[in-house]
């Protein structure tokens, strides 16, 4: 029989951890939550908001290492690796669509596996700015995004023991699938346009009086 002594240790640290697993989770859902919306306010051109939202992101990550620095095994919970994710993803959207250009891993400021799971994730984000980019008859910026997103891929594809990394190689697939999409998405478009300037060319040219 184990003695009341221990039991009442026992309690009390699984109620001390349960307590701090509750905090986790809902720091964690405050970072992906502000994170989201960050990424909603980049894509509606709102970079002000958007800044908000991604120093909302990093305070309530700060408030995470904190929680996670005493409970040492929370560390790995479900959704503690999604927000670091979600933080890095709209970092990497912030800076590209300010700044474009790419963010380090030390200037996100995440771990290597955080980094490299947005980056993955940004791929996603960067056809959204592609396809904007089409609709609003900006094929440079278009090519420029696809390019990113084409590079991205090929450097991730060219590290080695990325299989240690729970879910990299799915959204590898996942990645792929999306650059492929694109790059028909950009071709079709640059055709279509090359197309409509040889039709004004022409009708120029037959309109001309003799």
């Amino acid at each position: 029989m184990l003695r009341k002594a221990d039991i009442k240790v026992i309690q009390k640290n699984l109620a001390e951890l349960d307590a701090a697993r509750d905090g986790v989770f809902e720091v964690s859902r405050m970072a992906i939550r502000s994170a989201g919306r960050a990424i909603v306010e980049l894509h509606r051109g709102d970079f002000a908001k958007a800044s908000e939202q991604i120093a909302s992101a990093e305070a309530a990550l700060r408030d995470l290492e904190k929680t996670v620095r005493k409970r040492e095994e929370l560390k790995y919970m479900g959704n503690v690796g999604v927000a670091y994710q979600e933080y890095a993803e709209a970092k990497l959207l912030y800076y590209m669509m300010k700044e474009e250009r790419i963010l380090s891993i030390d200037e996100v400021g995440v771990e290597t596996e955080s980094y490299l799971l947005g980056l993955l994730d940004f791929i996603g984000e960067l056809r959204r700015m592609c396809l904007n980019h089409l609709r609003a008859g900006q094929v440079s910026k278009a090519e420029y995004s696809l390019e990113a997103m084409e590079g991205i891929y090929e450097d991730l594809y060219s590290i080695d023991h990325t299989a240690i990394i729970p879910n990299f190689r799915h959204k590898m697939d996942i990645a792929r699938k999306i650059i492929e999409t694109t790059r028909g998405d950009v071709v079709t478009d640059v055709r279509r346009l090359s197309l409509e300037n040889a039709l004004r060319d022409f009708e120029k040219k037959i309109n001309i009086p003799p």
